[in-house]
């Protein structure tokens, strides 16, 4: 099955595209596409990938966001074919 996903911001910058298209298996989570599908495509920026999510698991970095489907995810939340995914990093402001 097939999902999209959109990068935002500064992530956009990390992996040098703006969206792209996973193939996964059947019942993959959320967690196993930010933390293998992701990376695995982007070996050049995994380590910095992977930090970067284990802190937003962590509530770390709680101002992550996380959309499939224009609803806010869970990183527990089951993909369905065809699902988008939206990955929006923390916003600076002041």
């Amino acid at each position: 099955m097939r999902v999209k996903v959109r990068y935002f911001a500064s992530i956009r910058e990390l992996f040098g595209v703006s969206e792209e298209e996973y193939e996964v298996e059947r019942g993959v989570k959320l967690t196993d596409l930010l933390l293998n599908h992701i990376p695995d495509r982007h070996a050049h920026a995994a380590d910095a990938w992977r930090d970067k999510v284990m802190q937003f698991m962590k509530g770390e970095e709680a101002s992550y966001i996380v959309i499939v489907n224009g609803d806010r995810a869970r990183l527990d939340q089951e993909l369905k074919d065809g699902d988008v995914v939206a990955i929006l990093p923390p916003v600076g402001g002041g």
